[in-house]
């Protein structure tokens, strides 16, 4: 198969005969009794046609309109997409790269920048979620040993979230949901969240918490909405489940979030301050911020900076890190990127390359 999202039925669930199915390069399980399975968490998909519904709507929107912009700028951007569009939707591209970079199964989400739906109405946005999760179903069929698929959900009305996240893992056989750093200006700890948050609890579904970008003009000169506003917009979103009491109410909520948590895991103690000396901030909480860094949330590898992995794993626990490259443009050598990382155990490290986030999924290897 030479692309992906080539199903016969477009928006239906993929049939045993289909998940069955195992294209050229595909490796095989036999080889994985020898040595621990590599699992990359954070690796997004595109579904084109929701690609195209959603364009415009992006936090890239505005930045054909800035003056740095230039021709030649303009070029590379138009290079980098075309790789980035053969990763993500020419099957064979994406497994030899896999197989390049040791890594045996990708965990896949959607890619939230190019396919945003929250700016719509509900049920349109719930329509072409709907799609999305039905591509991403499609997607794992095609590669059932190497994929492991996530939904997505219109966030920003709850019950139709909750209905479309029992369909996610019911039907479909996907292993969780992404969901963003807020639900179209709702923050995650909104009284209004709570039912989504309760379901999510009582069914156990694994939740990744990755942003959709920030729109806000004042981020779109050099990229800043990237390279700045990702780890803001995760620091936001746990800070609300946090400050509202959500995981006080649901302390066994399964969060992931992307990027090594954003700023707040490294800015912790600014945090603990307010905590101690103004207690209006604690009004929610039962403990420090800090404490909850280390007990409610996991953390993927994307950080870039092996300093910072070893300070990440330092404070919150070899045991709450998930390997997640950010394919197809994040880290080239996920696994080395690991390996490489100062004073954690060969233990520890296998744990992190695989067995961590099979035992967050919940998935036997």
């Amino acid at each position: 198969m030479a692309t992906l999202y080539k199903a016969k039925k477009r928006g239906v669930a993929p049939t045993k005969k289909a998940a069955s199915r195992k294209p050229a390069g595909t490796k095989k399980r036999t080889s994985r009794a020898r040595k621990p399975v590599v699992i990359d968490f954070h690796c997004h998909m595109r579904v084109p046609e929701v690609v195209a519904f959603c364009k415009g709507h992006g936090p890239d929107a505005s930045i054909p309109d800035h003056p740095n912009y230039t021709a030649e700028a303009k070029r590379l951007d138009a290079e980098w997409a075309q790789m980035h569009r053969m990763r993500t939707g020419d099957l064979p591209t994406r497994l030899a790269l896999m197989d390049e970079q040791g890594v045996d199964i990708q965990v896949l989400s959607p890619s939230g920048i190019s396919q945003y739906t929250l700016w719509a109405d509900p049920e349109t946005s719930l329509q072409w979620e709907r799609r999305l999760n039905d591509g991403m179903a499609e997607m794992v069929a095609t590669a059932p040993d190497r994929f492991v698929g996530l939904g997505s959900l219109p966030l920003h009305a709850p019950e139709l979230a909750i209905k479309e996240m029992q369909r996610c893992v019911g039907e479909l056989g996907l292993h969780g949901v992404q969901i963003g750093s807020d639900a179209a200006g709702m923050e995650l700890g909104d009284p209004k969240m709570r039912p989504f948050w309760e379901t999510a609890e009582r069914m156990g579904v694994p939740l990744f918490l990755h942003p959709a970008g920030i729109t806000d003009k004042r981020f779109a000169p050099y990229h800043l909405w990237n390279s700045l506003g990702q780890p803001l917009e995760e620091a936001m979103g746990m800070a609300s489940l946090i400050y509202e009491g959500v995981l006080d109410q649901f302390p066994k909520l399964k969060i992931c979030v992307a990027h090594g948590g954003g700023y707040l895991p490294y800015y912790a103690g600014r945090l603990d301050r307010n905590y101690e000396d103004k207690p209006f901030t604690r009004v929610h909480m039962t403990k420090k911020p800090s404490d909850y860094l280390r007990q409610n949330f996991y953390y993927d590898t994307s950080v870039y900076n092996p300093d910072l992995l070893e300070y990440l794993i330092e404070r919150v626990g070899s045991s709450r890190i998930i390997m997640g490259s950010d394919y197809p443009s994040g880290e080239d050598d996920p696994v080395g990127f690991v390996r490489r990382a100062r004073g954690i155990s060969s233990a520890d490290k296998a744990a992190i390359l695989g067995g961590n986030a099979a035992k967050f999924l919940g998935i036997s290897l």
